[in-house]
Formats: structure tokens, sequence, C-alpha cells
């Protein structure tokens, strides 16, 4: 997430002090974000998305957009932010149906053994002990 904030501060040409001042956080929040001694907080990305409304939270959290162009103008809109894809740690790759059904599984039978006591063994507190066997 951090790479998508650098991304975003690179195309609004500001620095860290910058950005911070933008979105309302402290200077040393924002240094300890870009050190990687922090994680970006849930106020953090709201303050950004507030600020940057034609920043996608998709994009913000997840690397997701819908184009692979880096800025997109449209007719009435400022210059849309619409950053690269990149992949989530959540993408699954499509696994092909398979065609064959699968073999109907056996139950498994446990064989019954008798078992017994043998002995019962009681610890108390005060490191004593008392056994107790079958008659």
């Amino acid at each position: 997430m951090v790479d998508r904030i650098l991304e975003l501060m690179k195309e609004k040409n500001l620095t860290p002090s910058q950005f911070a001042d933008e979105i309302g956080i402290q200077r040393s929040g924002m240094s300890h974000l870009i050190s990687g001694r922090n994680n970006p907080s849930l106020e953090f990305i709201m303050k950004v998305l507030k600020r940057f409304p034609e920043v996608k939270a998709d994009y913000l959290l997840y690397g997701i957009s819908e184009s692979s162009q880096t800025a997109k103008e449209t007719p009435g809109n400022e210059n849309e932010f619409i950053p690269k894809i990149s992949p989530t740690l959540f993408d699954q790759p499509e696994i092909p149906e398979s065609k064959t059904e699968p073999k109907p599984q056996r139950p498994v039978k446990r064989e019954r053994t008798e078992r017994k006591i043998e002995k019962i063994v009681v610890f108390y507190d005060d490191k004593t002990f008392r056994e107790y066997e079958p008659e």
C-alpha cells in the first residue's frame, strides 16, 4: 500500500511533508509510514480517499484498477488517477473444472475393542497421590 501512496504523491507532485499537510496528519506520521515503521491506519486511508476522491479505494487498498494507465482524462472530470493493475494477495488463479466425477468415498470401519481401566491416579496439591484399581 505504501508503494501506491508514493505513486500518488509522485503523480500529484507532493513531498511527504506536503502530502501529510494535504490530508491532515503529522509529518512524522507520514515519515513513519514511508520508512515502513508503521502501517497505514484506517483513519489515514479515509483521509487520503476524502482528500483525493479521484483515487479509488480498491486501488489504494488492493492495487486493483480498471485501467492500466496512470492517468485518464475524462470529459468533465479532472485527471482521474487510475494506476497500473497489480496482483493482490487474495487473487486466486482460475482452476478448470474436472470433467470426471469424484469417486464415492467408502465409510471407514473402525474395529471396536473392549478396553478396561487398569488404574486411576489422583494427585493432590500437597504432592501426595492416591491410586485406585478396579476390584
